[in-house]
């Protein structure tokens, strides 16, 4: 089978909430990787999807009390609703989502 398949990595910042937020700091920097394999089903313009809507996605994001488990896990859903909305032809066969808080001593990974 074929696919393409997208990567990109940045960084968002967040404040922090609650007991149970993501990180160890309120004012807190997440850095994120994902990963996302799809059928090559292109849209007009010739992409995928435009992957700066991703950074677009993660900027949009100023506040949370989750933790990196439920964040992850929320931010992977939106990102896959987000692509099949702007490409309905996109079959995601795999997505991969990694947030890393500061300071960045660990990971948390979401694969759906």
């Amino acid at each position: 089978m074929s696919k393409l398949t997208m990567n990109r990595k940045g960084k968002f910042h967040i404040k922090a909430t609650g007991p149970n937020h993501c990180g160890v700091d309120e004012d807190l920097d997440i850095e994120y990787h994902l990963i996302c394999e799809c059928t090559p089903s292109l849209d007009y313009r010739g992409f995928l999807f435009d992957q700066l809507h991703v950074a677009d996605y993660f900027k949009s994001i100023k506040r949370s009390k989750l933790s990196c488990e439920r964040l992850v896990m929320k931010c992977a859903r939106d990102l896959k609703q987000m692509i099949v909305k702007e490409n309905p032809d996109c079959q995601i066969l795999r997505l991969e989502l990694t947030f890393s808080p500061a300071p960045h001593a660990a990971t948390m990974t979401f694969v759906m």
